[in-house]
């Protein structure tokens, strides 16, 4: 009996072609979650009697706040909860990318496929290049974004901030580094020493506990600003017509700025204050009456100066100095190569969450509203460094008076 003949390899998984399908998937992920979001609205808004060709146009303007443009109409302080979300999506698109990429080198090593130079740099660059342009296109040219100078930097900082991480951080939780990540170290090994790679691993570990002390810290002055402010909650949802259904509503916009109100909470208490309009900033330190636009969260804000304020502005330093040194084999890892490195970790990273914390939320004064950029960056960042630099000192003359006896 004749044997059946072997159907020919298909031989199309180049990089390219690799690249592609995975920005296909994202493309698609992103762009039927936003129209389903703009049938949804249109339904709701059905009374108004809106057409229908709106939806494609609602879609693109989700996806543009999402990206961090600014919109047409005067408002420009991003959704973060959805840029976070698409900040997840790209990283996840580019980590099945690099997956992708690498078990194709496992087949051209095995003589399966034709090699092709600069494969993994090829593969992702490709599936980026497609998705920023679906952003872009749908953002700017099919939704209300607008092509501003913020906005530019905003999208250019979750591009680069989501491929750093899909590129040099592990495919899955606590999993090993990227070969990328240890090529990357093997070289400061090679060129600065094996001191200052082993330090850029232990300032990442180092980030990622101040990391999460801050977000425990702000979500702890937010929940308490909340608590303390309810009657004036009250006050602000009692001028709509239906108090009840104005309080759903607005409570779900609200969540899709949970970030940037953490960040908010975070910049009052470390002094830094909030920007309300373009002539109102409010800290613990000041006495600041203002108008804000009527929402439940933004009438909880203290606009008074209490007596104790000064006392948040040790919160933020206690609390990254135990998540610096809270534990015995975290002083093992640390020296002033570490200190350093995480220092200017804390400095660029603040000043990014900044940028996505401010904005405008609408006209006669509501062009600036949020954290502002220069003065949160400076002293979130110092409240962080202090508490690092000073858990650091304080482990040095343990260890010394350890060894003094």
């Amino acid at each position: 009996m004749p044997s059946t003949p072997a159907f020919p390899r298909i031989s199309s998984r180049h990089p390219v072609v690799i690249g592609a399908l995975e920005a296909l998937r994202v493309v698609l992920a992103l762009g039927l979650t936003v129209l389903l979001v703009a049938v949804v609205a249109w339904f709701i808004a059905i009374a108004q009697l809106q057409p229908l060709r709106m939806v494609p146009v609602w879609a693109g303007t989700l996806l543009a706040a999402s990206s961090g443009w600014e919109l047409s109409g005067g408002w420009g302080l991003p959704p973060t909860l959805l840029s976070l979300g698409l900040f997840a999506v790209l990283v996840s698109g580019l980590r099945r990318t690099r997956r992708a990429l690498a078990a194709n080198e496992v087949l051209v090593r095995s003589g399966s496929l034709p090699a092709t130079r600069y494969a993994a740099t090829t593969g992702l660059v490709t599936c980026l290049v497609l998705v920023v342009a679906f952003l872009v296109l749908a953002g700017l040219l099919v939704g209300a974004g607008r092509f501003t100078g913020l906005g530019v930097v905003r999208f250019v900082l979750l591009l680069a901030a989501a491929s750093l991480v899909a590129v040099l951080g592990p495919d899955r939780r606590r999993g090993a580094a990227s070969r990328w990540a240890m090529a990357l170290l093997d070289t400061v090994s090679d060129r600065a020493g094996a001191a200052w790679a082993d330090a850029i691993e232990g300032a990442v570990l180092v980030l990622r506990r101040v990391g999460a002390a801050a977000v425990i810290v702000a979500a702890a002055g937010l929940l308490v600003a909340l608590a303390t402010g309810w009657s004036a909650m009250g006050e602000a949802l009692s001028g709509y017509t239906d108090p009840t259904a104005a309080g759903l509503g607005l409570g779900a916009v609200q969540l899709l700025f949970v970030p940037t109100l953490l960040h908010l909470a975070l910049s009052w208490m470390a002094g830094a204050g909030i920007q309300l309009s373009t002539v109102a900033v409010v800290s613990p330190f000041t006495d600041q009456a203002a108008l804000v636009p009527a929402v439940p969260v933004l009438a909880a804000i203290p606009t008074g100066s209490p007596v104790w304020g000064w006392a948040f502005l040790l919160v933020l330093p206690l609390a990254a100095g135990v998540a610096t040194a809270g534990r015995r084999q975290w002083v093992d890892v640390l020296d002033w190569r570490t200190v350093v490195l995480t220092a200017g970790g804390i400095v660029c990273v603040t000043a990014g969450l900044s940028l996505f914390a401010t904005g405008a939320v609408g006209p006669a004064g509501l062009e600036a509203f949020g954290a502002p950029v220069l003065t949160t960056t400076g002293l979130v960042s110092a409240g962080a460094i202090v508490g690092v630099a000073g858990a650091w000192g304080l482990s040095l003359l343990a260890n010394r008076a350890a060894a003094d006896r």
